[in-house]
């Protein structure tokens, strides 16, 4: 417990985590890196954050051990701190800046050797304002965290949306976007990114990796679905389904709730066995008695 700690040892975990983040970056170590900017996963409690709490006047002791990288530092253990007594909309306010000062530094590296890292900030500052707007929603507050989040990525899109090998990491950080325009019921604003994506001559969307293509092949098939061009959705959400993790059956059920849909409406009818095996047997009556329902109404 926090309350236990000595100075020292408090002292201590404090510049081992500092140390541990600014030797990933001099040795280039991307996935060390990523783990130490995930927030959002770590529980209350970890040696860190009750060493945070021992010290209040931690963010000091980060700006002189490592005053070149004090604008990282400094708001990545608040928002660690403020994450770990759940006070969300602190975190994210924290994480926001640290965010910003990491994409700084990210655009000043000529090689994308810190890609992992800045999907895991992309995804952080998604999840972190997930959980400030339910807070803030909770505590009377006008929610807008989650588009402050969305107009941080549209920047972190910009930088990898130019010509050189940082444009691989573009569709990842495009698919968080989606996410978030999604839950906030501003799917329009998808439109400008999906130009960038499919009409940019300096992206080759078969280049992407197949996980990042599965998941916006099911986003841009669902845009199709409200936009009623069901030959189109059927195209991307198939796409979506042939090439996802066989494995993954929450994300395989998840694009089939789309999907069979989609295939009734253009005169298709799915295996049973296939509706069987992912409980979806249900939906597809609900769907048909709805048509039937439809149909009986314009006699």
């Amino acid at each position: 417990m926090a309350a236990y700690l000595s100075m020292g040892e408090a002292q201590r975990r404090i510049g081992d985590y500092l140390s541990r983040v600014t030797n990933a970056i001099s040795c280039s170590d991307a996935a060390a890196l990523a783990s130490l900017l995930s927030v959002s996963s770590a529980p209350a409690s970890t040696p860190l954050s009750d060493a945070l709490a021992a010290i209040p006047d931690f963010p000091r002791l980060a700006g002189d051990r490592y005053p070149d990288l004090a604008d990282l530092l400094v708001p990545l253990l608040r928002a660690i701190h403020f994450h770990s007594i759940q006070r969300f909309a602190d975190a994210y306010s924290s994480f926001e800046k640290a965010s910003n000062a990491f994409l700084q530094e990210f655009r000043n590296w000529e090689t994308p050797w810190a890609m992992e890292a800045m999907h895991t900030v992309a995804l952080e500052i998604r999840l972190i304002a997930e959980k400030a707007d339910r807070e803030l929603a909770t505590n009377g507050k006008n929610p807008d965290k989650l588009q402050a989040a969305g107009s941080f990525l549209m920047k972190v899109f910009g930088t990898l949306a130019v010509k050189g090998p940082k444009r691989i990491g573009a569709l990842y950080v495009t698919c968080q976007l989606f996410k978030i325009y999604f839950r906030l019921g501003t799917v329009n604003l998808c439109r400008s990114v999906i130009r960038s994506i499919e009409t940019a001559r300096n992206f080759d969307f078969e280049d992407f990796p197949v996980k990042d293509k599965v998941t916006y092949m099911y986003y841009t098939g669902r845009l199709e679905v409200f936009n009623e061009n069901f030959l189109v959705a059927d195209q991307k959400l198939t796409y979506a389904l042939m090439h996802c993790n066989p494995q993954s059956e929450s994300n395989l059920r998840r694009i089939l709730k789309f999907l069979i849909p989609v295939k009734l409406s253009i005169g298709v009818l799915p295996k049973r066995t296939l509706l069987e095996r992912y409980s979806l047997l249900e939906m597809l009556s609900l769907h048909l008695r709805e048509e039937i329902s439809g149909f009986s109404g314009k006699l």
